[in-house]
């Protein structure tokens, strides 16, 4: 019994070793943990669901637990969301803009019968929605992101609103890292003011980041208009359009001068302008979860704080609200190499459209404008093609009779040009002096935002196709129609096949392009011809009596 007695008190004194042991290093005295370091492909923050083998999670340390939360985020212009999960906003829609609707061509929805891809219930609807509002970002999208060391988000915000503002922290105690995002309305239309605070509490310097990110997918490029991560740099944009470019290393570009960055497509932005920050490294890549976006970079001291401040821009590339907010933001409405003529060309189809109150309208009046504009030298280039064709015969009299004589043959020519009055010059010198503003209007065409859910007779949105096809095949008859009044009979018979060929592939580019751009051309075109009929009619060019 005795032995029995000594061996129950020897395990309830172990037993109670073992307790005190562990009340003393849990609660009273628990044993430090190691230092964490944080170089720049380590995480400051673990991920859920990040790659373990890519992003390393730094040493286990007390974690602050955060529910998972939403919190309304709701601005002048545009309202959206604030998850704890990563403290960003997200799901973020417009409020005077709907989405465009989606377009079924007529063409492809007949290539689908015909494959059994298309649906026959309910028939061909060329446009469905349209109603609901501008998803400016999804909800995998996400503004203001921020972390420390490689690009993985930072998890685990407080949220809380005081003094008008959305306040989001973070705090990671095992790696002495606290972030702070602060959310106001902004002064300017379709912004908000964002402050990004980083304390580090560690012994080790670590790059902070803080950036903007979507989920991306499809081509992009002149035509489409797709989503994607652009930016403001070393005074220029700089466009990010191939995805496998950003997979992997994605790209890095250190500038001094970034003046904003962010994601866009060809009418709209969400994009971040440093107004009080010491932003070095521009990086452009792809997030552990999938996401591509643009974030910037600065370096943080060890035990250092530093706030960085932002105007973040979520709206639409509108000229003169942007340039408003800076000259760097208008630069976003990409006009073309002739920007000068395209801002003068925008200005007039906003003064028409404010008068007739229809953009569609307007593009005509303006077509027609510009049409009227360059007639006389629409005139002098006709009247000269005409003179070029009444010599026709006798310049081919020359190349054959001087065939092996190029300098007589140059001097017979031009003794011919200056018998009948035909400078060769001409007819090309006005049709140059015009290109600049044919090609600014056809950027203002493509590129304004003000087209953007207008409608113009069965078009129920000019900066998507037409569903139809009737502009496009429109156009083709016109060029025809056009070509029919040039005389092709000198050419040999490839450039003539060429010159039919042509229409067919105009008309086939037609189908694809925004149909404001395509009832510009058509406009344009139609104008043309009216125009080389009258001057046809008016002036009378007679055949040498020896041709």
């Amino acid at each position: 019994m005795d032995n029995n007695a000594n061996e129950r008190r020897a395990m309830l004194a172990l037993l109670l070793s073992i307790a005190v042991y562990f009340v003393w290093t849990t609660f009273i005295m628990p044993p430090p943990q190691p230092p964490v370091e944080l170089p720049a492909e380590t995480p400051a923050t673990p991920v859920a669901d990040t790659d373990p083998v890519t992003a390393p999670a730094p040493t286990p340390a007390p974690a602050v637990v955060v529910p998972d939360r939403t919190v309304s985020l709701s601005m002048k212009d545009f309202q959206g969301e604030v998850r704890s999960i990563d403290g960003a906003a997200r799901s973020i829609d417009l409020r005077d803009y709907t989405a465009a609707p989606e377009v079924t061509p007529i063409y492809s929805w007949v290539f689908g019968l015909i494959t059994g891809s298309s649906e026959t219930e309910g028939g061909w609807q060329p446009y469905a929605g349209g109603d609901e509002p501008y998803e400016m970002l999804s909800e995998e999208g996400a503004v203001v992101l921020a972390g420390a060391g490689s690009l993985a988000p930072a998890q685990g915000y407080l949220l809380e609103e005081r003094d008008g503002a959305l306040i989001a922290t973070h705090t990671d105690p095992g790696a002495g890292l606290t972030i702070t995002k602060e959310y106001r309305q902004g002064a300017q239309p379709y912004t908000m003011d964002v402050t990004v605070t980083f304390q580090n509490g560690s012994s080790q310097a670590v790059p902070v980041w803080v950036g903007i990110a979507e989920a991306m997918s499809g081509d992009a490029g002149r035509f489409q208009n797709a989503v994607r991560p652009v930016a403001y740099v070393d005074g220029g944009i700089e466009h990010f359009d191939d995805l496998e470019d950003l997979e992997g290393d994605g790209v890095e570009t250190r500038q001094e001068a970034l003046a904003w960055y962010g994601i866009s497509d060809r009418y709209f932005m969400t994009v971040l302008r440093p107004t009080e920050a010491d932003l070095n490294t521009l990086v452009v890549d792809q997030l552990p979860d999938g996401r591509y976006g643009s974030f910037a970079q600065s370096q943080l001291d060890a035990g250092g704080t530093k706030t960085l401040a932002f105007q973040a821009y979520i709206g639409p590339k509108q000229l003169d609200i942007l340039e408003e907010i800076s000259p760097e933001m208008g630069e976003a409405v990409e006009l073309g190499w002739f920007g000068f003529f395209a801002r003068i060309l925008l200005f007039l189809l906003k003064i028409f459209q404010a008068g007739v109150v229809n953009w569609g309208i307007a593009i005509l009046l303006l077509t027609l404008l510009v049409k009227v504009l360059f007639f006389p030298l629409t005139q002098r280039s006709f009247k000269s093609s005409r003179k070029m064709q009444a010599i026709q015969p006798q310049l081919q009299a020359i190349r054959e009779k001087y065939k092996d004589n190029q300098q007589l043959q140059q001097q017979e020519t031009m003794k011919l040009f200056s018998e009948h009055g035909v400078n060769p010059v001409s007819g090309c010198l006005p049709m140059l002096i015009q290109l600049p503003v044919f090609l600014a209007l056809y950027n203002v065409m493509l590129y304004s935002v003000e087209l953007y859910d207008s409608s113009f007779l069965y078009l129920q949105d000019l900066t998507v196709e037409d569903p139809y096809g009737v502009l496009p095949i429109a156009y083709a008859v016109l060029i025809l129609g056009q070509q029919s009044m040039m005389p092709m009979g000198n050419m040999d018979p490839t450039q003539r096949q060429v010159m039919r060929l042509m229409p067919l592939m105009f008309a086939a580019f037609m189908f694809t392009f925004p149909s404001g751009l395509v009832l510009y051309f058509c406009c344009n075109i139609l104008l043309t011809i009216g125009q080389q009929w009258l001057i046809n009619r008016s002036i009378k060019v007679e055949a040498p009596a020896n041709a």
